[in-house]
């Protein structure tokens, strides 16, 4: 479905939509200013933060569930990174992992009919009405097939295109307005890859089909598992798969009842995407913790594959050498990197490009943790401004934007775990087998 064509709601909604997100913005936007305008002494200023902070997110998640969409995928991308976003967002807008308020079984009855034909009880022998999970596009139904399978059946909510359609239009319209009014702030490049991928999420004939590729690239690995797809029962509104239960990946406490090493699995949960992106050049691009789930072994189970990328060969071989440069340190292959992937600099000057290498370990801090370090992370991004604002980044390529949202995501993942994985132990024999270039051996 191409964003163009894709149908928008009428008038007056799109209006009252858009107005909802710039009224609530634009608060959360005044909250902040009035902080940072007053001299007040370092824990009171803390204390302010603090409740602007619960403020804002609460307002934020009620904005998120009466309008959905978009706005539930934002929310639950902001509650991922427990890494960098105050802990106020991460525990409000948490909620919206997998517990966004479901549509009522009649729609699901519905829909599922549109699709495959028949209503839920004569396609399945049982079909429970209350799902297992609701999310941004859609929500989870465990059921029986008439073969005895337990399965989960994902059904898309009714007219979710259109309000995804019209939210794509409205984001764009205020993304362009804050790059006039902050020009420091300028997500344009990241709201056209939004534009680009969002749509593709509503067909689920092509989430089924990646899920089973990123099955198959990692089916030598015991310790990963990708649900079966049940293609008799899919459509491109509803996908039928294996039904597996387990904790999500979030949840500590669950996994260490069951004597499960959060650290194992944050092991496994790097050198996947490691595999997936470094070698296959495919990858599952979402991995917030409602699409995670860690069984007894440890064996993580990816779900929900709509949000997949393919690399072109010569990308990810790129990526591969740019990923070495930064392990090894070695600076003149790191702009050598940046520029073979489509990185541009105002200047010729090479100095920004090294500084974004860098910031691949430095936010880490001292000890190198494999997630960002939020109390080094202000003096990193302050070096990094003053940086760039001599040798502005002007060009970054398309296919490293779902890149960077997976590292995102994933250090907030590894900060949830308290990973202690060495990231060069980890990553470099991925980067040195692919990228080697004849002058050293591949690990």
């Amino acid at each position: 479905m191409e964003t163009a064509s894709a149908p928008l709601l009428p008038l007056h909604r799109r209006i009252r939509r858009l107005l909802l997100v710039a009224w609530t913005f634009l608060r959360i936007y005044v909250t902040y200013k009035r902080i940072q305008r007053k001299h007040l002494p370092q824990p009171q200023r803390d204390r302010r933060y603090a409740e602007a902070h619960r403020l804002n997110a609460e307002r934020i998640y009620s904005l998120a569930v009466r309008m959905e969409g978009l706005l539930i995928k934002t929310c639950q991308f902001i509650s991922s990174r427990a890494d960098v976003a105050p802990p106020e967002y991460v525990h409000v807008l948490g909620r919206l992992q997998d517990r966004v308020p479901s549509r009522p079984y009649r729609e699901v009855a519905a829909q599922i009919e549109r699709e495959l034909g028949a209503r839920p009880e004569v396609l399945f022998a049982e079909f429970d009405r209350k799902p297992v999970a609701a999310a941004s596009l859609a929500q989870v139904h465990r059921a029986v097939t008439h073969d005895g399978d337990v399965v989960a059946v994902k059904v898309q909510y009714q007219g979710i295109e259109r309000v995804v359609a019209t939210d794509l239009r409205n984001l764009s319209i205020l993304v362009r307005l804050l790059a006039r009014i902050e020009p420091n702030f300028d997500f344009r490049i990241l709201m056209d890859e939004i534009r680009r991928y969002a749509p593709q999420e509503l067909d689920f004939v092509r989430e089924g089909h990646s899920a089973e590729r990123v099955a198959a690239s990692l089916a030598h690995r015991r310790d990963v598992r990708v649900p079966g797809i049940y293609w008799d029962l899919t459509a491109r509104r509803v996908l039928t798969m294996e039904y597996i239960e387990a904790p999500k990946i979030s949840d500590i406490d669950r996994m260490l009842e069951t004597g499960i090493d959060p650290n194992q699995v944050a092991l496994i949960m790097m050198e996947a995407y490691c595999e997936q992106i470094l070698v296959h050049g495919f990858f599952h691009a979402d991995p917030h913790p409602g699409n995670l789930l860690v069984l007894p072994g440890p064996v993580v189970v990816f779900l929900d594959f709509g949000l997949s990328k393919e690399l072109p060969d010569e990308f990810r071989l790129n990526y591969a050498r740019l990923t070495r440069a930064i392990m090894t340190a070695d600076e003149e292959k790191m702009i050598d990197a940046f520029r073979a992937l489509g990185f541009r600099t105002k200047s010729e000057s090479s100095e920004s490009l090294v500084a974004l290498g860098r910031s691949f370990f430095e936010a880490g801090g001292p000890e190198e943790r494999p997630y960002v370090d939020r109390d080094v992370m202000p003096e990193v991004n302050e070096r990094m401004a003053v940086i760039l604002k001599q040798n502005p980044v002007t060009q970054i390529p398309a296919d490293i934007l779902l890149i960077f949202r997976v590292l995102g995501l994933m250090s907030g993942l590894q900060k949830r775990l308290d990973s202690r994985v060495n990231m060069v132990d980890t990553i470099l024999p991925y980067a040195n087998a692919q990228a080697n270039d004849g002058s050293e051996a591949a690990v």
